[in-house]
């Protein structure tokens, strides 16, 4: 994938990727086989797709308006709220959602995944928590 620079989050260009929703854009920054870093944007009422990932870690740090980070795996099921500041880490194995609840803001998050090399995407569905997102793929 081709990085492009990004000055500010109001830079932020579509990039097409596996899964994507309408409403929710990634530009990545960084690329290689450790690690991969990218900025999301995030539309209300939309996000990305229940999936989890054999290998890697999904490290989010919260940008720009209140996402919520829905997860469920073997210690656990639950809501996190990512906030401007705030962080979480998903580990390998865990099923998880990105959603934003607003009704009129974009929330932006910034994201590493590691280790980038055998990065995988695997849609899940969950056996607890919400409604789910409507899937538009």
């Amino acid at each position: 994938m081709a990085q492009k620079p990004v000055v500010s989050i109001d830079d932020i260009t579509r990039v097409d990727f596996q899964f994507r929703r309408p409403g929710c854009d990634k530009a990545v920054i960084h690329e290689d086989g450790a690690v991969q870093s990218a900025v999301f944007r995030v539309a209300p009422g939309s996000g990305v797709p229940r999936h989890l990932h054999s290998k890697v870690y999904d490290i989010f740090v919260g940008i720009k308006g209140v996402l919520q980070i829905r997860y469920e795996g073997q210690h656990g099921n639950g809501i996190f709220e990512l906030r401007p500041g705030s962080f979480c880490a998903m580990p390998p194995g865990v099923k998880h959602e990105v959603y934003n609840p607003s009704t009129g803001e974009e929330a932006y998050f910034f994201i590493v995944h590691a280790p980038h090399e055998g990065y995988d995407f695997v849609p899940v569905d969950f056996r607890h928590l919400l409604p789910a997102l409507e899937d538009s793929n």
